[in-house]
């Protein structure tokens, strides 16, 4: 059984073990070695990685194995993260991830979701209707990477809304 709660500063350095793992292990069937290892040198970068995690709203999915995957979500419906832990890709965790973020959306009364998905994240933001607006270049300690820009506009649903208190409030 699995569980998803909010991420802690504790989860920080499971958290980038996670991360890099997954990247060495999942990323050469997309990428090259170069972008692989400077992907996943983003988890030497201690400071950043931490904002990362800490800064938006992150969500870590845990069992008796521990944690299991992560996903996060910035108060503006960015999607800055969304992982899983290696050997657990294709078990249902980065759905159930994502159905959490969604949730959260909508009580937030988030209008809409975007990311800047990898070739091998974009299968699962289009299974939950995001939809590629574009693609882009980007650069990592001297390695070009593309990206795609995906988004997904949410239904308006403001009276299901909640304040960070947790009551229903009015978004417009």
């Amino acid at each position: 059984m699995k569980r998803i709660q909010l991420a802690s500063e504790s989860d920080v350095l499971a958290l980038a073990n996670l991360y890099r793992q997954t990247v060495l292990t999942w990323g050469p069937r997309y990428y090259t070695p170069a972008q692989v290892t400077a992907w996943a040198s983003f988890t030497s970068e201690t400071d950043q990685f931490r904002a990362f995690i800490l800064q938006a709203t992150t969500f870590v999915a845990r069992n008796h194995t521990g944690i299991l995957g992560f996903a996060g979500i910035a108060e503006d419906g960015h999607v800055t993260s969304a992982y899983v832990r290696q050997d657990c890709i294709h078990q249902g965790i980065g759905s159930a991830l994502m159905r959490n973020l969604l949730e959260y959306a909508q009580s937030r009364c988030i209008q809409r979701l975007y990311a800047e998905a990898s070739e091998f994240s974009l299968g699962l933001f289009k299974k939950f209707g995001f939809q590629l607006y574009e693609t882009e270049m980007v650069e990592r300690h001297g390695v070009q990477f593309q990206r795609f820009l995906v988004e997904l506009k949410l239904n308006d649903q403001r009276r299901h809304c909640r304040n960070d208190s947790g009551l229903p409030h009015d978004c417009g």
